[in-house]
């Protein structure tokens, strides 16, 4: 109990001792006046002073009893939300559990990302807290556009998405390079890893294929084109070159730089500008529309079929 209330508590004494002695006073005055026996007028101050005193109680007790009851109603109504939400929680985390339950991930490594996101707390530095959050958030709509079979865009050049698609992989990996996305890709980090999970799909059994598109005829002698030609290939990657002249007119504003994994996901970059020495990854698209995938896999067969081998010195000047 608060000092307050004890204060409150014990004026209210202090008021209902004063008004019954006031009362009964006064009742021994107005009697005393009238010439009444002393008896009769200790009597009736007592007997007023007694029932002014009983009111006063009664009053109080209900005001008591009434604030009680108040308590009460207020205190069932709290728990029976606190009941209801606890048991609402439960059912979302049932059915949360369910669905991880019955999702085609596994199950330990959804609940150890649950487990892993809540050893970050708000007592952690602002910047690392801040970061999770953006992660988790990112991760969200991530998984949730790809469950939707939509388009997912990184703005720049990834190299999660293409490293992981191709260590992946199950059937095939198709690939058109650009020179104007891939300049100088080959001897770089992200190229090299990229080549080495290449190589590795294909050894395993994948079917891994490259076309590069030469912009002009004049490309097939560059010394870094044919060192990665003749590099890929041993890799049992089976690459061709394609002029770009040599494609049809309705297939011209469809050639871009695209992989095509497992016929099933496209990987799209689009350059700032169509300049190789210039030009930087300026988005990166995942597709996973069934239409849109089944477009990018036939723009491959059709560039596939009419691209061609590295030609020697002696077939050039033929």
């Amino acid at each position: 109990m608060s000092v307050a209330r004890q204060v409150g508590e014990g004026s209210g004494v202090v008021r209902t001792a004063l008004v019954t002695i006031v009362t009964g006073g006064t009742t021994f005055l107005i009697t005393n006046g009238l010439d009444q026996p002393q008896a009769v007028c200790i009597t009736l101050s007592v007997l007023i002073g007694g029932i002014v005193l009983m009111v006063r109680f009664l009053v109080e007790f209900e005001k008591r009893l009434a604030a009680v009851e108040k308590l009460e109603r207020d205190g069932m109504d709290d728990m029976k939300k606190l009941v209801g939400d606890a048991f609402a929680k439960i059912n979302e985390a049932t059915e949360l559990f369910g669905s991880v339950e019955a999702s085609a991930l596994q199950t330990d490594l959804v609940t150890q990302l649950v487990r892993n996101s809540t050893t970050i707390s708000p007592d952690s530095p602002p910047i690392v807290y801040q970061f999770v959050q953006a992660k988790i958030k990112e991760t969200s709509d991530f998984l949730k556009q790809l469950s939707e079979g939509g388009t997912v865009t990184y703005y720049g050049e990834d190299r999660d998405w293409l490293l992981g698609l191709t260590r992946h992989a199950t059937l095939s990996v198709d690939a058109i390079s650009l020179a104007a996305v891939d300049h100088d890709l080959w001897r770089s980090e992200i190229g090299q890893r990229y080549l080495d999970a290449q190589r590795r799909a294909a050894r395993a059994g994948k079917r891994v294929r490259r076309i590069f598109v030469l912009d002009n005829p004049e490309m097939e002698r560059d010394p870094e084109l044919r060192r990665a030609y003749e590099e890929q290939r041993q890799m049992s990657i089976d690459v061709r070159l394609l002029d770009r002249s040599a494609v049809h007119t309705p297939l011209q504003v469809q050639l871009r730089d695209l992989i095509v994994f497992d016929d099933i996901l496209a990987y799209e970059t689009t350059p700032t500008i169509s300049d190789p020495q210039l030009a930087q990854v300026a988005e990166t698209r995942l597709v996973l529309n069934d239409a849109r995938v089944k477009e990018c896999a036939q723009l491959f067969r059709e560039l596939w079929d009419i691209s061609r081998e590295l030609r020697t010195e002696a077939q050039r000047n033929a």
